[in-house]
Order: structure tokens, then C-alpha cells, then sequence
């Protein structure tokens, strides 16, 4: 572009000069100068030669001054074109078009500072998408997935590579949200539906249509409901739990009391014996509100933990005086074991030795006559901060099918039921909590008619 320029500016000039040469010439010839002796013709044509080449050089001069900021225009130019937003046409007074490198100057920082904004839109844009606990999918009008986001990736199950140009019924592979794309493109009007796509992933969708600047396609949004999902089932169950736990001592105070209503005062050996069911009955339920209450505090974080370093050993000490008369009356046997190098525990004393309480009382109630009870602890081998604690016994042991839903309140499994032995079923619920409010985990593992075993993790106070 620039050659062009100077060719226009030079190419006038030359020719003008190549004119009045000619025209001098001409005049010289045509007007007889030649054969006058007077007229010096050499001295005509060397002026004009000079005037010629005089011309010709102050024209391309010329040329070259216009033609310079227009170059350096055009290279500042590409170099922006290939991504050097910090190229500029430094500015010289001497410049004939100083004003179009000044204006060249201000549009290249005005377009840089566009630019720089809309990274920075774009940035934030793709931080939100990619931080979303919502899944985000586009696609263009005909389907086509045009961006999609992790969260979106995780719930399909794809990745953006597979997702990104293809079909979206390719990416999704669910009739349900295939139908409500359909449906939405059909009526152009957002689709809202909640899609089941396993018994494990509950999925609310939002399929909504767009048009802008000429482009149309389809916003789809995933919302997770199967915690929420999770956390209603999990509320039915406390409240049938809790009317079917507060049921069942209701029944038989009422027994009782209609039993003592119908003539059992008149039988003191009766009335004694019907009287210390209720107490026991009584006692239940006071039990079961305790519990309840302890754990809802524990739950909502009101309890706080007086946390100190506790010899291992101690930790052990009251649980063992509480229940080494049950376990003699069940005809259990009973050992500790506290490893070498043991390190103190950062714990709340009182908080986990109602923990310890609550696995021992449940390791004597499933325990066999003859059967034996082992409480240990040691470093815990993965991770040289924690202590683990074991308490395994020889009982009747949990299903496989129970083992995920022990620590779930009011849970009993049906072995439990069936053996009479159920208890609230809140004491596993409150150690769960209790351990996790520690810092620590709690797991277990059984076999049928083999035992089980109940772990948790406490930190270790060394630190």
C-alpha cells in the first residue's frame, strides 16, 4: 500500500519535471535560438537538464517525507493484527501526517483498552463457568454443544473434548432431556423438569432459548437435587423413625395404665411388676429426648468441645467401669490394648468416652455368651497425626446391605429388630458426630455370625 502511495506522489511530480524540461527544449528549438549566435543553447539545455533532475529529486524527497508515516502506520498496523497490542507509530513533529500517526496512536489505545476489557469480562466469565456447582451447556439452534462446564461434565459423564461440536443427544444420551431440548426448540419457551437419570443422580433441568445479534441456541442448566432429594428422605424417615420409636412405649404405658384401671391396684405384686415397666418405659423415652437433644446441638454446632490432650489410656478408663458389669452378666470378656509410642490425643475427655460408651454398649448387646470384646489403639498407619481407636467384637455382626446406613439416626438393622436388642438407635448417630466435630473419621467393618469392628481417628497433641 505504501509503494502505491509513493507512486502517486513521486509519479505527478516526474512527469511535471519531465514538462518543463521538454517545454524549455521545445521553446529553444521552435524560437530559433539555435541559430542564433547569441543564444547559448548548451547553457539552455543544462539548465534545464538541472531543472529537470532538480524537480525530479525534490519530488521524490517530497515523496518519500509523505509516504514514511504512512509505512510506519502499516507496519505498527500488522504487528497489532499479530497480536502486539503495545505497537505504536512513535510521533515526530517533523512528520507531514504527524496528525494521522496521532490519530492512528489514539484509535490503537482505545481498541487495546476494548480488548483488554473483554478479556477481562471473558475471564470472569470462564472463572464463574468453571466454579459452578450448576452444570452450564450451550448449544446452537440446530444442537450442536458449543461450550459446556465441568460441573456440567461431571453430571454427564463426559469430558469437553467428546462434548464440544457434538449432537446434543450424543453428549447427554437420555431420552428425558432429550425431549425437554426438543420441546423447548419446538416452543421456544423455557422448559423447566426434574430428570431422574439413576437412582443415584437427581437432576433438575432448565432448558431456556436465546437470540441475540442474529445467533440463536439453547441454555441449558443441571441443578443437583439428589442431596436435596437425599435430605427430604432423610427427614421422613426421622419423622416415621421417631413416631414408630415413641410409639411403641406410649403402647405399653397405656397398657399399663389400663391395667391398673381395671383391678391390678388390688394385686400389689402385679401393681409393683406393671409399675417398674412403666418406669422402664419412662426411661426410654427419656433416654430417646436426651439423645435427641444432644445430637440435634451437636449437629447445629451449639456444643462446644473442650479440646485438651488426653492420654489414650484414660480415654478407655470410664467406659470400662460403666460397662464391665454388663459385660460380665452377658458373659462377654473384655480386654484393652493401647500400642507403645502412642501419642495423646487433642479430645473433649468427656465427648469420647460417651463414644467409646456407646460402641462398647452395642458391642456387648450383639455379642454371644462366650464371645469377646477388644478395645485398642495406636498410630494410625496412613497418617502419623491421627491415633486410631478399634473396638471389635465376636457378635452376630451387620449385613453388608446395613453397613452404609449404621450411623443414619434411628437406623436398626434387621437383625437388630428381630433380636429385640434395637436400643434408640441414636447412639451411632452421635458418635459419627461427635468424632467428626473432633476432626476425625469413623467407619466400620463386619461379617455375618464373624463380628464386627468400629474405627475412629482422633488428631494426635504432639503438634
Amino acid at each position: 500500500m505504501t509503494t502505491r502511495l509513493f507512486r502517486r506522489i513521486f509519479i505527478p511530480y516526474a512527469l511535471l519535471a519531465v514538462a518543463l524540461a521538454l517545454g524549455v527544449y521545445l521553446y529553444v528549438t521552435r524560437s530559433g535560438c539555435l541559430a542564433n549566435p547569441g543564444c547559448p543553447p548548451r547553457a539552455l539545455l543544462a539548465a534545464a537538464g538541472l531543472g529537470l533532475l532538480a524537480t525530479a529529486g525534490l519530488s521524490f524527497w517530497l515523496a518519500r517525507r509523505i509516504v514514511r508515516p504512512a509505512r510506519e502506520v502499516a507496519d505498527a498496523a500488522r504487528r497489532i493484527a499479530a497480536g502486539d497490542d503495545a505497537a505504536r507509530v512513535l510521533p515526530d513533529s517533523r512528520h507531514t501526517a504527524s496528525g494521522l500517526v496521532s490519530a492512528f496512536n489514539d484509535m490503537a489505545e482505545r481498541q487495546h483498552e476494548r480488548i483488554s476489557a473483554l478479556v477481562r469480562d471473558h475471564r470472569r466469565f470462564a472463572m464463574v463457568l468453571e466454579h459452578m456447582a450448576d452444570g452450564v451447556l450451550i448449544t446452537d439452534h440446530l444442537g450442536l454443544v458449543l461450550l459446556i462446564n465441568p460441573a456440567a461434565c461431571r453430571l454427564l459423564r463426559t469430558t469437553p473434548a467428546e462434548a464440544l461440536g457434538r449432537p446434543f443427544a450424543a453428549v447427554v444420551r437420555h431420552h428425558s432431556l432429550i425431549e425437554l431440548w426438543q420441546r423447548c426448540r419446538a416452543q421456544e419457551q423455557e422448559q423447566v423438569e426434574a430428570v431422574e437419570l439413576g437412582p443415584e443422580l437427581l437432576l433438575q433441568v432448565v432448558v431456556t432459548p436465546f437470540s441475540e445479534s442474529g445467533t440463536a441456541g439453547y441454555v441449558v442448566i443441571f441443578q443437583d437435587l439428589t442431596q436435596v432429594r437425599r435430605l427430604q428422605t432423610m427427614r421422613r424417615d426421622f419423622l416415621g423413625n421417631l413416631s414408630h420409636e415413641l410409639r411403641t412405649p406410649l403402647a405399653s404405658l397405656r397398657a399399663v395404665i389400663e391395667t391398673l384401671q381395671d383391678g391390678a391396684l388390688a394385686d400389689p405384686p402385679a401393681a409393683e411388676r406393671f409399675l417398674r415397666q412403666a418406669e422402664n418405659e419412662v426411661h426410654a423415652m427419656t433416654q430417646m429426648v436426651a439423645e435427641m437433644t444432644e445430637l440435634s446441638q451437636i449437629e447445629s454446632g451449639q456444643v462446644r468441645l473442650r479440646l485438651v490432650p488426653v492420654a489414650v489410656a484414660r480415654l478407655f478408663e470410664v467406659p470400662l467401669e460403666r460397662l464391665a458389669s454388663q459385660a460380665e452378666r452377658a458373659g462377654t470378656s473384655l480386654s484393652v490394648e493401647v500400642a507403645a509410642g502412642t501419642p495423646p490425643v487433642l479430645a473433649d475427655e468427656e465427648r469420647i468416652q460417651q463414644v467409646i460408651t456407646n460402641l462398647l454398649h452395642n458391642a456387648i448387646k450383639f455379642t454371644l455368651p462366650g464371645g469377646h470384646i477388644r478395645l485398642s489403639a495406636g498410630p494410625q498407619p496412613d497418617n502419623a497425626g491421627e491415633v486410631l481407636f478399634e473396638v471389635r467384637d465376636t457378635g452376630i455382626g451387620i449385613a453388608k446391605a446395613d453397613l452404609s446406613r449404621v450411623f443414619e439416626r434411628f437406623y436398626k438393622s434387621d437383625r437388630a429388630r428381630t433380636r429385640g436388642r434395637g436400643g434408640t438407635g441414636l447412639g451411632l448417630a452421635i458418635a459419627r458426630h461427635t468424632v467428626e466435630a473432633h476432626g476425625g473419621r469413623i467407619w466400620v467393618k463386619s461379617k455375618i455370625d464373624k463380628g464386627s469392628s468400629f474405627y475412629f481417628t482422633l488428631p494426635a497433641a504432639t503438634a
